[in-house]
């Protein structure tokens, strides 16, 4: 008999008042499947999920979605969400987790690092303007300076005749 194990994904989407988290395992075989979603390690009550139909995939294999709306009060609460599954193909369970404090703490430092990388931008535009300026103003300075001396050069010169 024919076994596929199922790859899984849990895949987080923006809604209109929070956000969707969707588990979804895809490309197995056997029909059968064991897909559960856990909230800080138990299990959502099946009427609290979207879908859970099995549906063919086209290539000879099948896919299972099961979604579940978090609200954005709900996710102040920082739960962690655990897709697992059960497959004849697996020998043990396949679990792959989200936490959803763990990506805001991500992006934070994503957001200071970009600040950073923003700063020493700036400033490094700043130093070569400056640079550009006292060589522009010397150079001016030095124009003068030779300016002067060559009148000077000529004054003595007619002084001279």
């Amino acid at each position: 008999m024919r076994k596929v194990p199922p790859r899984l994904r849990l895949i987080k989407k923006e809604v209109s008042g929070g956000l969707q988290v969707s588990c979804l395992a895809f490309g197995f075989y056997p029909r059968h499947i064991n897909l559960t979603l856990l909230r800080d390690g138990q299990p959502v009550a099946e009427q609290e999920l979207a879908g859970g139909e099995v549906l063919p995939s086209g290539d000879g294999t099948y896919q299972l979605r099961k979604s579940l709306e978090v609200s954005t009060e709900e996710l102040k609460k920082r739960h962690n969400y655990t897709c697992t599954a059960s497959h004849l193909s697996l020998d043990n369970k396949l679990d792959v987790s989200w936490e959803s404090g763990a990506e805001r703490v991500h992006l934070s430092t994503l957001s200071g690092l970009l600040v950073m990388v923003l700063i020493v931008v700036l400033l490094g535009i700043f130093i070569c303007v400056k640079r550009r300026w006292r060589c522009i103003a010397s150079q001016s300075k030095f124009s003068n300076i030779d300016a002067k001396v060559s009148e000077e050069i000529n004054l003595s010169s007619d002084s001279e005749t």
